[in-house]
């Protein structure tokens, strides 16, 4: 069996980072797409930044079998990146669990069918961080899981990954092979952006940088550095410590007022449009109810995140980037791709 490594979502942020580390590093990649437009762009970025000789695609639908049997035929490892991480918070707290959980149960049976040897799963603090009646600060690991009954606290996204997430082990450990499987688990997720395809994150960024935000609002998160959490899916193949285990990548905790002076720092020149105070908590509430993105901050409105990642990196065996470093790529890629 060759070292061909079956990537989804192929198209999305973190994949094509992914993509790029794994083809630098030899290995033969098939990206998954859900539409077949979005290949030659993905084509496009990927090889500015590695030689994509090794890389071919293939259209495959999450919520559909068709195709997922033929894909992962011949490949020796899994990666399983794709999800749906939208700006707006939905009303119908179960709306991306059909991608999200279905579609995860979808790859994983037709890798272990296939006969890998390994998955690596994208899922993220969000599956471990939100419960009711927290301290603070509070701090969290890689045993603790979001409290999926949390009506209120707990939207579709956070949702969707904690039920995903549960879904991959349950199944693994169901066949007795819950060693084949490692979840990484990125916070807050920034970086270069490649193209101006960006994430979620780097549109918070983008809309600090345009003077959209009067001030911050009293949120905290951990800083994962795109390129970190691409190197560290990578870093598993073949590494048996980190089987059965949920690693934690990123490296500091920083409110978003942090995070402004950072940009402030590494690109003087937009320093006045950005947010210098924090905003105050029921302003915050009151604009989520114009603009549904600024829901996913309540629950944490004015609490503390800790944790220590040290763990993922001794595992890994590399070093996380500081914030600084990664909050600074992002904001010249943001100017570079011409996004502000």
């Amino acid at each position: 069996m060759s070292n061909k490594v079956l990537l989804t979502g192929i198209s999305g942020w973190i994949a094509k980072h992914t993509a790029i580390e794994l083809l630098k590093s030899g290995y033969e990649v098939l990206g998954t797409v859900r539409d077949n437009n979005l290949i030659d762009q993905t084509k496009k970025t990927l090889s500015k930044y590695a030689s994509i000789d090794k890389l071919s695609f293939i259209e495959l639908d999450l919520l559909r079998d068709d195709g997922w049997k033929e894909a992962a035929a011949g490949c020796k490892y899994i990666m399983h990146i794709a999800s749906p991480f939208p700006m707006k918070v939905s009303n119908n707290r179960e709306l991306l669990l059909p991608v999200a959980v279905d579609g995860t149960l979808r790859v994983l049976n037709a890798g272990l069918n296939a006969g890998v040897e390994q998955i690596i799963k994208t899922s993220s603090i969000v599956a471990m961080f939100r419960k009711p009646n927290r301290s603070n600060p509070y701090t969290f690991g890689e045993n603790d899981w979001t409290d999926e009954n949390w009506i209120e606290g707990v939207n579709d996204y956070f949702l969707s990954k904690t039920k995903a997430e549960k879904a991959a082990w349950e199944l693994m450990e169901k066949k007795g092979l819950k060693n084949k499987l490692t979840t990484i688990c990125p916070g807050g997720v920034f970086g270069d952006a490649l193209d101006v395809k960006g994430g979620t994150s780097i549109e918070y960024i983008r809309q600090f940088m345009a003077g959209k935000f009067p001030g911050a609002p009293k949120f905290a998160v951990l800083i994962s550095d795109v390129k970190d959490i691409a190197k560290a899916h990578v870093k598993c193949i073949g590494n048996r410590k980190v089987g059965g285990r949920r690693l934690i990548v990123g490296k500091e905790v920083k409110k978003l007022v942090e995070l402004s002076q950072l940009i402030a720092e590494a690109m003087p020149a937009y320093s006045k449009k950005l947010p210098k105070k924090e905003l105050p908590n029921f302003m915050v509430k009151l604009i989520s109810y114009l603009d549904s993105s600024a829901k996913m901050m309540i629950p944490d409105l004015g609490i503390l995140m800790q944790t220590d990642p040290t763990y993922a990196e001794e595992l890994l065996g590399f070093k996380f980037k500081p914030a600084k470093d990664c909050i600074s790529e992002n904001a010249k890629s943001v100017v570079r791709l011409g996004m502000v």
